[in-house]
């Protein structure tokens, strides 16, 4: 019964079947349907989080979701009224602060989405598993997955951009204004969204006849993570968005903030010096004072 166009085993399939002794299916969660009977079941597919009752086998995920998720979504709330209601003076850094927490926001309603679902679906998940990873909804939250990570990490590119010219290179070229700041974020957003939702498209190249699950239902948390050697459509894409492009932020990121810490030493042991050089300079005039005065002394007498 594998790679057929049959997608989607219906509710006690197996039932009648009481003599069948060895079954090979597509995937580890339709051999869930065999769960009362004595057959083996063989399959191709094996998926890393969800089991037969559940979206995930493990706990700590399935706890972890929720606080994070949780935390996300309340600290971007507040980061956001705080933005709002008390003005800085550094309106720029404000400004993409202001957008970095709408993105981390996203990732907060992402999180608590799979929290829900598999809540709904707990004791019987292998019943849903079809219509949940072929389905719209499995698609968009994964868009809106992708979204947040990605523009959260531009965002952070452009404020690790935005601190090295103002601190590493203070004189050269003209520092952002609040106009610019938001254009740029404007199109970190528009960039964002062309890379999360264009495997929504209909694009061919996104679309795998073998399989039954969209590009974002590769796994149940509906993210096109690529962990293992299959190639399944899309795959170049996933790797050039999560390993060559965020990869390529983090080094810049990375870079930047060892250019400021370098900067920020070497202006420190500048200034020390000077102080210093003052101190001696100090010293040296009161020690020639005490001369003279040492000496009128002695000439007077």
């Amino acid at each position: 019964m594998q790679y057929n166009k049959m997608r989607e085993i219906p509710y006690g399939f197996f039932d009648m079947l009481k003599d069948i002794q060895r079954v090979s299916l597509d995937t580890n969660l339709m051999c869930c349907h065999m769960h009362k009977e004595d057959a083996d079941c063989a399959f191709t597919y094996n998926d890393d989080f969800a089991n037969c009752e559940s979206m995930f086998k493990n706990s700590a995920p399935r706890k972890s979701i929720w606080v994070i998720g949780i935390f996300s979504l309340v600290g971007a709330v507040f980061v956001v009224t705080w933005r709002v209601i008390f003005k800085e003076k550094n309106v720029v850094q404000s400004i993409m602060l202001l957008h970095l927490a709408v993105s981390d926001g996203l990732m907060g309603i992402y999180l608590i989405s799979l929290g829900t679902k598999d809540l709904l679906w707990r004791g019987e998940y292998y019943l849903h598993d079809f219509q949940w990873r072929s389905g719209l909804s499995c698609q968009i939250i994964g868009a809106i997955s992708l979204l947040s990570s990605e523009v959260s990490v531009m965002m952070m590119t452009l404020i690790s951009a935005d601190r090295l010219k103002n601190i590493v290179f203070p004189y050269q070229g003209a520092s952002l204004k609040p106009k610019a700041t938001h254009i740029l974020c404007i199109i970190i957003w528009a960039i964002g969204f062309l890379m999360a939702f264009l495997p929504m498209f209909g694009i061919q190249y996104f679309e795998d006849p073998f399989r039954y699950h969209s590009y974002y239902g590769r796994s149940v948390v509906c993210l096109p993570l690529q962990l293992t050697s299959d190639k399944p459509a899309g795959w170049e894409y996933s790797v050039a968005i999560f390993l060559a492009l965020n990869f390529s932020f983090f080094l810049f990121i990375m870079g930047a903030y060892l250019m400021i810490l370098v900067k920020s030493y070497l202006s420190s042991r500048r200034l020390a010096r000077q102080g210093t050089e003052r101190e001696i300079q100090a010293r040296r005039a009161n020690f020639r004072r005490k001369r003279l005065l040492q000496g009128g002394c002695s000439s007077s007498s």
